[in-house]
């Protein structure tokens, strides 16, 4: 009896414990880091999530469990059920796709906004739709997915393929999106990989951005540096998933393209991305970093635009966000989001797990969408 009740105080104490750490060291506020202006004033005080404390799951704020959930969920959850997928043919003969939700039901006439997102890096439609399905339910907006080359069940009609993704294809999907419903102001949210797309497009389009408003979550900044960065783990797994999703599933378009057998060979995410350029149509390592890493043109950004790390994420490290801070902090209309837990692009809360992340998204759109509408700033994207 008298060790059974030494048991109990035991286990009573660990638990105590356990709460009180997680109390003191997990719940937070999340580090907002920003260039002081109205706007962004505005935007912070109008979105509850930059200013309440962010509470993980108490039973899931590790950053592998998170991360575990994550991929487990994905996999074993309902497919999204989409209006309508569009193939679009890109000028040079290739494929790319439009995943609709919302379209069918739309008012051509009323000024609501379309969010445009980008999925992952192996990813697809299906793979970004917690956040569509928030949008979708919570705003009743219309939620487009930019599907790039060689993804989801999109046919490889060229032999290119760019992890990455093209800002030239994104620019025809946009037109394309315009041209349907051309008086809806357009957000953008990238999702891991997608953000290095979203971001590469706002650095290069500049103050001729289509998009009013972007959010980047989880996003890796220098990609030559960055995925050379990735736990050594997630790198085996990912550069593996890398082999499998573009090599094996197209194989046939790139058996006759030099280089595809060295491709074959990677041993990590980072090999694989230093030998994209053989498959994606640039003629070295250096041309294809040029052209495809967001980094190079980050500061020419012009869009508002609210960017999501967590400094336990193990695939976009906190070394990437830290030597980036000289200049989000100073980049006008953005807003850095930064938290000790999230892992990445998992941001799990509460209870039952939901997406912290998806409801900041959503807070961030409708604080912007009611700041232009308020003011009658331009939401056409032009800033």
């Amino acid at each position: 009896m008298f060790l059974d009740n030494i048991y109990l105080i035991l286990i009573g104490v660990l638990i105590i414990g356990f709460f009180l750490y997680y109390i003191v060291d997990v719940i937070e506020f999340p580090v907002l880091r920003f260039n002081d202006s109205e706007f962004s004033s505005n935007i912070i005080s109008d979105t509850p999530r930059l200013t309440n404390r962010y509470k993980p799951t108490f039973w899931c704020f590790n950053q592998h469990l998170m991360l575990f959930l994550l991929m487990f969920r994905e996999s074993r959850s309902k497919l999204f059920p989409y209006d309508k997928i569009e193939y679009l043919e890109m000028k040079d003969g290739g494929t790319t796709g439009l995943a609709w939700s919302g379209l069918d039901t739309a008012n051509q006439k009323d000024k609501t906004p379309i969010v445009v997102v980008f999925h992952t890096i192996s990813g697809d439609e299906q793979d970004i739709k917690s956040i569509v399905s928030h949008i979708r339910k919570t705003y009743n907006w219309i939620v487009v997915v930019c599907i790039r080359r060689g993804h989801g069940n999109i046919p490889l009609t060229k032999p290119i393929i760019n992890t990455m993704g093209s800002t030239s294809d994104l620019k025809e999907q946009l037109n394309h999106i315009r041209k349907l419903l051309p008086n809806k102001p357009l957000f953008g949210v990238g999702i891991s990989a997608g953000s290095g797309l979203l971001a590469r497009y706002l650095g290069e389009a500049g103050s001729k951005s289509m998009f009013s408003a972007a959010v980047a979550v989880s996003p890796a900044y220098d990609i030559e540096k960055a995925f050379h960065r990735v736990h050594p783990v997630y790198s085996k797994i990912m550069g593996q998933r890398m082999i499998g999703y573009f090599l094996k599933r197209h194989y046939k378009s790139f058996a006759n393209v030099k280089g595809t057998e060295e491709l074959l060979k990677v041993k990590s995410l980072g090999e694989f991305q230093d030998k994209l350029h053989t498959i994606s149509g640039f003629k070295d390592k250096e041309s294809y970093y040029q052209k495809s890493n967001p980094i190079l043109v980050a500061n020419q950004i012009k869009t508002p635009l609210l960017v999501l790390n967590a400094a336990d994420d193990p695939i976009c490290v906190n070394q990437n966000v830290l030597e980036n801070l000289h200049w989000l902090e100073t980049l006008k209309n953005t807003i850095h989001v930064h938290t000790k837990r999230g892992s990445h692009i998992a941001f799990f809360e509460g209870f039952f797990a939901k997406s912290w992340s998806d409801r900041l998204i959503g807070e961030y759109f409708f604080s912007v969408f009611n700041l232009l509408s308020k003011y009658k700033i331009s939401q056409t994207g032009n800033h």
